[in-house]
């Protein structure tokens, strides 16, 4: 006789799978242990930041700002750590800038010198002053937390070279990763007197005619020197000091200096500086054509 099973099927409810797991979330979180204390962690879980317990010095290869061999003291926190290492402080900064060319002419106007000083992340500004003079206070203005501008207007003119300092202190930064620091700006000022070469319809008589001359430049001793010349038949050339040795065109390669018939010289011209300042003794000499010459190029030399 066969044995005859009865087999009951019952139906199971659908359930989502994001429910079942919120579930078995609920369930395991209920039979999770509570940890208290600070398991090693220097109270970090309940928000207190104890710092390391002792110095730590780093053998591990360099991490971030945070380098090989550097010490982190004992008590140092660990918000201070990440800051550390991701993080390096920026010391303040001091620029500065002159209106005028560093080199000048002789009787040239002064400028203005205008500082830009950064405090960065040190503490705040606590002297400015210029020439090493303590009692010569630049008053900066500006945002003291971050950028301030100070300017000096000179006065005068310049009839010989100067150098300009501003110093400005700040103070070292809160947490002390910034030393009080001291920042020196120099600005110099060379003075030079000019030589003026060119095409005239006449020989240079006056201060007026030699600076006239379409050519010019800073004089700073012996060397070669060149002026375009247009269509011409009298140049002349007029330096503070020294003597002409050679004087050539671009396509005439002869040296019109030792034709003592065309080029005469030196003789002696008052030339003034900029602004109708202090004249001085140049020596001149002039090239003399009886006819028209075609525009050309020419070099000059003085030993």
């Amino acid at each position: 006789m066969k044995k005859q099973y009865n087999i009951l099927i019952s139906e199971r409810k659908s359930v989502p799978r994001s429910k079942r797991l919120r579930e078995a979330g609920q369930s395991a979180s209920s039979a999770a242990v509570p940890v208290s204390g600070n398991a090693g962690g220097a109270g970090i879980g309940n928000g207190s930041d104890t710092g390391i317990s002792r110095d730590i010095r780093v053998n591990s290869p360099s991490v971030g700002h945070i380098i090989t061999g550097s010490v982190l003291p004992s008590g140092m926190r660990y918000e201070q750590i990440f800051r550390k290492m991701l993080y390096a402080p920026i010391p303040a900064t001091l620029a500065g800038k002159l209106s005028t060319a560093n080199d000048v002419e002789f009787g040239s106007a002064k400028g203005t010198l205008t500082y830009t000083a950064t405090r960065n992340d040190n503490g705040p500004m606590t002297k400015a002053y210029y020439d090493n003079q303590e009692e010569n206070v630049l008053e900066f203005a500006g945002d003291d937390t971050a950028i301030q501008i100070a300017t000096r207007q000179l006065q005068g003119n310049y009839t010989k070279g100067e150098t300009y300092t501003a110093t400005v202190v700040y103070a070292a930064s809160d947490d002390g990763d910034i030393n009080e620091t001291i920042l020196t700006n120099k600005i110099s000022v060379n003075v030079k007197r000019k030589w003026f070469a060119g095409v005239c319809n006449s020989i240079p008589q006056t201060s007026a005619d030699a600076r006239a001359l379409g050519t010019s430049g800073f004089y700073t001793g012996p060397g070669t020197f060149k002026f375009p010349a247009s269509n011409w038949k009298i140049v002349a050339v007029c330096v503070p000091s020294g003597t002409l040795s050679e004087l050539s065109l671009t396509s005439y390669p002869a040296n019109f200096a030792e034709d003592k018939e065309y080029c005469i010289g030196p003789i002696k011209i008052s030339v003034e500086g900029a602004n109708g300042s202090e004249a001085i003794d140049y020596n001149m000499w002039y090239l003399q054509t009886g006819g028209l010459n075609d525009p050309d190029t020419f070099t000059f030399k003085i030993v």
